[in-house]
């Protein structure tokens, strides 16, 4: 149900929020870029999924998506003509959400190096991968997908309702 869905994503937005601000508090100390970053990418990583979630698209439980996996999610977005039908209820940024999927994926791969670095042969610590660039360029990207998140959280729940089958 929509309003179960509207409750879960929230509460994702609200986790999401908490860990953009640890990121920023990584940037003002000007250390631990990885550890920015980390933070940042599991607010856009919620953020996004929540968005999903509102609209009742099925995705994967997991930091990144292969092609197939978000082939899937396309195709329910294309099936269900979900950009189309949010421009006609006059909801969220609909043309902004494959951005968002693309954001999500972009830093989901980053997850993994960003804890541990590059393990194989000990090539590089997190903190060798990333520097001030990075860790800003993911934090302005968290804030993108908590925006968009939380505009489409407080939609009308008619309009929802209209693109979103239960």
């Amino acid at each position: 149900m929509l309003e179960d869905r509207l409750k879960n994503a929230k509460g994702w937005l609200n986790k999401a929020r908490d860990q953009l601000q640890t990121a920023e508090k990584y940037i003002e100390t000007r250390v631990n870029w990885s550890d920015a970053i980390q933070a940042a990418q599991q607010a856009i990583e919620l953020s996004v999924k929540s968005l999903l979630l509102i609209l009742n698209i099925d995705f994967p439980r997991q930091h990144a998506w292969d092609k197939d996996a978000l082939a899937q999610i396309a195709a329910q977005i294309k099936q269900r003509e979900l950009i189309t039908a949010m421009q006609e209820q006059y909801i969220f940024w609909p043309t902004h959400l494959p951005r968002y999927l693309m954001i999500v994926n972009l830093w989901g791969h980053t997850y993994l190096p960003a804890k541990y670095g590059i393990e194989a042969h000990n090539l590089a610590s997190p903190e060798e991968l990333f520097e001030e660039p990075e860790a800003k360029l993911a934090v302005e990207h968290a804030k993108d997908c908590i925006r968009a998140a939380s505009e489409l959280s407080v939609a009308p729940c008619e309009k929802l309702a209209s693109i979103t089958p239960d």
